[in-house]
Order: structure tokens, then C-alpha cells, then sequence
């Protein structure tokens, strides 16, 4: 289904959310990196597909990077910023506790400005719903 034709007054403000955040100040690969861990969790095949390209070819990840994001608690290769980053994302996406959010959050605010965690939670709230816009009524063969 092409959701955005079908319903453009509703779907096209989140495309358009999706380019305001891409120009944000947050660092572009961060934000990647957090739209395909969302993905990931999610099961959407698309988004997986696109995130990872685009990462790979506008920012130079590297693949061994996106190999291991899915145990990227247990590596190395990403920063201290990238993992609370990550954090955040799992816990936004899987466990909405109040107290697992108030102990990242705190973390958050040591690293992060209040601006970039807006930015950071606004990419992480909206590439969830775009996956499940993607995974119930996009198209199944990706």
C-alpha cells in the first residue's frame, strides 16, 4: 500500500519531521546508527536496507560497524556517546519504565545537550513509527 499517497495530510508531516531531524545538529551518523538499531528491533527489512546504505555511503561507516550493531553493548568499536545513544534507542523502543528512562536520561544530559536529546528522542520516536508504517502496509518484498 502507498501509505503517503493514500493519507498524505497525516503521513507526509512525518517525512517531512524525518527531514528536519536529518538536518539537525545532531551528527548525522549517530542518527543512522540509531535509525537501523531501531530497525532492527523492529523487523523492518526496508528501513534496515536504506539506514545501512546511507550510512555506508554518505558518512564511510564501515561494515564491520554495522556487523556488530546488533551486540553493540558487547563491542568496542562504538564511543561512549554512540552506546548511550543506543541505550536510549533500545529503551525508547523495548522498555518505556520510567525508572530505566530517568537512569539513561540522567546519563544523557551529562553528554548530550538538552537540544540534541529533543533531536535524539524525536529520531528515535519517529523511525519507530515509520517502521511500523513500513512493516503493517509497505511492501512485503523488501
Amino acid at each position: 500500500m502507498n501509505y503517503a499517497k493514500v493519507s498524505p495530510k497525516i503521513i507526509n508531516p512525518l517525512y517531512k519531521s524525518y527531514e528536519e531531524i536529518h538536518a539537525s545538529e545532531l551528527d548525522q551518523s549517530l542518527i543512522l546508527l540509531v535509525e537501523i538499531r531501531v530497525s532492527q528491533i523492529n523487523g523492518c527489512a526496508y528501513c534496515c536496507r536504506l539506514h545501512a546504505e546511507e550510512i555506508r555511503n554518505k558518512h564511510g561507516i564501515e561494515q564491520v560497524k554495522l556487523d556488530k550493531l546488533p551486540a553493540w553493548f558487547n563491542s568496542s568499536i562504538y564511543s561512549p556517546k554512540e552506546k548511550l545513544a543506543l541505550e536510549w534507542c533500545e529503551a525508547l523502543t523495548t522498555d518505556l519504565k520510567q525508572s530505566t528512562l530517568d537512569k539513561i536520561k540522567e546519563r544523557l544530559d551529562a553528554v548530550f545537550t538538552e537540544k540534541e536529546i529533543v533531536d535524539l528522542t524525536a529520531a528515535i520516536s519517529l523511525i519507530n513509527a515509520l517502521n511500523r508504517m513500513a512493516v503493517s502496509l509497505g511492501d512485503k518484498n523488501e
